[in-house]
């Protein structure tokens, strides 16, 4: 089974990456570590302590983002499972449905973000838009509520 698990530094994507390692590391499962780097405006700070380079800081961004799914990666290996770290540019939710055709996935997880109606609005849901757009399975990790 191929499992390309996307993540980013949030907690939800440490629950996803948990889900993954308890309950799919079966015989021949394959997790990549997806992790996309958006767009972005450095701030002028980040500017400068690179030096005045725009590529400066995009590829300290992209290291650090590199040694977290490395990170994550060595996690998996660690429990026996084959796996490997990917960093990616690009709109979040079209770089994972692009990564999990060329890489031939069989499941994506992602976790869920808890964002309001209006947020969701304003800034888009990844996992809804995996979820409509993948070209296999998908599960979506949520965080167990608690009860009161």
């Amino acid at each position: 089974m191929r499992v390309l698990l996307a993540i980013d530094d949030s907690q939800f994507s440490q629950e996803a990456a948990r889900e993954v390692e308890n309950r799919l590391a079966v015989p021949d499962t394959t997790v990549r570590v997806l992790h996309v780097v958006g767009t972005f405006v450095p701030p002028a700070a980040a500017v400068w302590d690179a030096g005045g380079s725009l590529t400066g800081v995009e590829e300290e961004v992209e290291g650090r983002f590199q040694q977290m799914v490395d990170e994550a990666a060595a996690r998996f290996k660690a429990r026996g499972i084959t796996s490997e770290g990917v960093v990616r540019k690009g709109d979040a939710g079209k770089v994972i449905i692009e990564e999990a055709k060329e890489w031939d996935a069989d499941l994506i997880v992602v976790g869920a973000h808890s964002l309001t109606r209006l947020e969701t609005l304003i800034m888009g849901n990844v996992a809804k838009y995996v979820v409509d757009h993948a070209p296999c399975s998908v599960e979506v990790v949520r965080p167990k509520r608690k009860s009161n």
